[in-house]
């Protein structure tokens, strides 16, 4: 091999390894949560990876502005409270279906979908948007938005920004649109 040729593969090859890190890097960052460390992530369009895999095996990363309420709402199957609260939040859903300003993530800590049906069938439990559940198989991207209850809530106003949090069950029937009124005003977390 030529001189210059080997100059060629080790520039590439620096490139490669500078390309990989680089992905690494961005790949492993979440955005920062509230300094108390029992809020959630303050700001969702700071930049990262917080990912929710999709009914048909794809993944949505959370991070981003919403242009919308996003409501985020933590749930592990078979905890207690899980069943009742979530008949109370989708009878919520159920109200709010046909207004395009909020969206909800349901994010369960369950292995796959399949076992999740099968508990919300066993509760005799019919989501009015499956397209609305999530998967956080390993908890990992739970442990990154700072949810440490097996039943939590955040929501988010249209730019991003944390503005309640429910720790424990949710009050749907009036409490809930409370926050999703604060949240689509602009509220935050201060």
């Amino acid at each position: 091999m030529t001189p210059s040729r080997r100059r060629l593969a080790l520039g590439g090859a620096l490139l490669a390894a500078a390309c990989l890190f680089g992905y690494a890097f961005w790949a492993s960052m979440v955005p920062a949560s509230h300094p108390d460390h029992d809020h959630g992530i303050l700001s969702l369009d700071a930049g990262g990876r917080l990912l929710a895999e999709r009914r048909d095996g794809g993944t949505r990363n959370l991070v981003g502005r919403p242009e919308k309420v996003l409501i985020i709402h933590f749930f592990s199957p078979g905890a207690p409270g899980a069943a009742a609260e979530l008949a109370g939040l989708f009878a919520a859903q159920q109200r709010l279906k046909a207004d395009p300003g909020v969206e909800f993530v349901l994010l369960a800590e369950a292995p796959d979908f399949a076992s999740l049906d099968a508990w919300l069938a066993s509760n005799r439990l019919v989501p009015p948007d499956p397209g609305a559940l999530y998967l956080d198989p390993k908890g990992e991207t739970t442990k990154k938005l700072n949810s440490k209850r097996p039943l939590e809530t955040m929501f988010y106003n249209p730019a991003g920004k944390l503005a309640s949090q429910t720790r424990g069950p949710a009050d749907w029937g009036g409490d809930a649109f409370a926050r999703i009124q604060q949240a689509r005003g602009g509220g935050t977390i201060e």
